[in-house]
């Protein structure tokens, strides 16, 4: 494989690794495919989030790491390691990649999918995240672009061919807001607003959530693009906009959704979306109802409904983590962080915060209509 040059490699130097090239930065810094070699195996590809360490929340990193390396299942990206750069300026998390890109490009660019196309990627995500809640992991930021796609397909496809549903695997990746608890803390408004429950908009000290059923709306919203490419509640398209996320924001709180004209789904899928997308937790379908539901039954791989439950029981209580003990994990963690307090100008992200800019306008929304707020636990 042919390595691209780039401008911005934290990992130069270090032994074993060659960088390929860039697959995505943002605030919480950068990820890059590179080439892993040198170990007596074969070069093996790795997806690597660089971290600097004089920005990462390390209570965060931590409960990521701890959660990601306890989880080893077909439809979610398995985590290797954690490492330090010899500077001691980049933790970085060793990743298995997945080399067809996320399943909102996907989406982004082809024509929207039939519905038993869009089920093939449901199916594979609803696997996926049962088993994560039967491990005790719960997500809080499912989305189409934290779903990466890994090809079966044994030929690289011609030049500006897309690859055909059925040849693609969902992966589950970023753990970076997850929790192994089932309940999450007060006023924990966290995840990404078009995919954001009502019960997570409504958070406060005395309304915790059950972050499995936020989980679920979350797939639903998820769903509904693979269905009709467009989102549930609507657009943003202007960031700065007050008007634009309020709306959105009281939409979600009714589930105000409904099927776009002209287009049209089984009513299987019908009940299945709307069973999902229900305002109130107590009454949205639970993950054992979804499973049982005849449009997710439907064209489901033979031996599929029955895999977690036992591999769950195979893994036992300590299934089989990466390629570290927490013991060395944490030493790292612990390395970090004394050169962080060791730079003057350190500074440390704030925890664990929403979609940029929303909360404190749910608080002024709230302020102003407390009755959209009300009727859910």
């Amino acid at each position: 494989m042919a390595v691209n040059g780039s401008n911005y490699d934290p990992l130069i130097g270090e032994p074993f690794l060659k960088k390929v090239r860039d697959l995505g930065s943002g605030s919480f810094g950068h990820v890059g495919l590179y080439q892993r070699h040198g170990l007596g195996v074969p070069p093996e590809d790795v997806a690597l989030k660089c971290l600097p360490v004089r920005v990462v929340d390390y209570t965060m990193v931590k409960r990521e790491v701890r959660s990601h390396c306890s989880l080893n299942h077909p439809h979610v990206i398995l985590f290797k390691r954690l490492g330090l750069t010899a500077d001691r300026r980049y933790l970085y998390m060793m990743m298995e990649y997945a080399d067809s890109g996320d399943l909102f490009k996907y989406i982004q660019h082809r024509p929207r999918l039939q519905e038993s196309d869009a089920r093939w990627f449901f199916q594979q995500l609803i696997l996926a995240l049962d088993y994560c809640h039967r491990r005790g992991v719960v997500n809080r930021d499912l989305k189409l672009e934290n779903l990466l796609l890994s090809s079966a397909a044994e030929e690289p496809l011609p030049p500006g061919q897309v690859e055909q549903p059925r040849s693609l695997h969902i992966k589950v990746a970023d753990f970076g807001l997850c929790k192994t608890a089932v309940t999450s803390l007060p006023k924990s408004r966290v995840g990404t607003l078009y995919y954001m429950a009502p019960e997570v908009l409504k958070a406060s000290a005395d309304r915790p959530y059950d972050a499995r059923l936020s989980d679920i709306w979350s797939v639903g919203c998820i769903l509904y693009v693979l269905l009709f490419k467009a989102y549930p509640f609507g657009t943003i398209s202007d960031r700065d906009s007050r008007a634009q996320r309020d709306a959105i924001v009281r939409r979600i709180a009714a589930a105000d959704w409904r099927v776009p004209p002209n287009v049209s789904i089984s009513p299987s899928c019908h009940d299945l979306l709307s069973r999902i997308l229900v305002p109130d937790p107590t009454k949205r379908i639970t993950m054992d109802g979804i499973l049982a539901h005849p449009w997710f039954l439907d064209e489901l791989p033979e031996g599929a409904l029955g895999f977690n439950a036992a591999l769950v029981e195979e893994q036992g209580a300590d299934p089989p983590r990466c390629e570290q003990t927490m013991e060395e994990i944490d030493a790292i963690l612990r390395l970090a962080e004394e050169e962080l307090h060791a730079q003057p100008y350190s500074q440390l992200a704030p925890a664990e915060v929403g979609d940029s800019g929303i909360d404190g306008q749910i608080d002024e929304l709230h302020a102003e209509h407390p009755s959209l707020f009300e009727g859910t636990t």
